[in-house]
């Protein structure tokens, strides 16, 4: 299997309306880092919570 070629991003991150986080990328095309908008709203909200634990790592 090749290899997918690395695109340098032209945008900062964006929330789609599905949920989706996604950014533009240099030769024009929206790309899709995370498809999966539960996942998503866990990663947002152990985020959220990071600054609750002692040390602020998250773990």
């Amino acid at each position: 299997m090749d290899e997918p070629s690395s695109v340098t991003p032209l945008t900062a991150l964006v929330v789609d309306a599905e949920g989706r986080l996604t950014y533009m990328g240099v030769d024009g095309r929206r790309r899709v880092i995370v498809g999966d908008a539960e996942l998503l709203k866990r990663l947002q909200q152990l985020h959220d919570d990071s600054g609750n634990v002692d040390g602020g790592c998250g773990i």
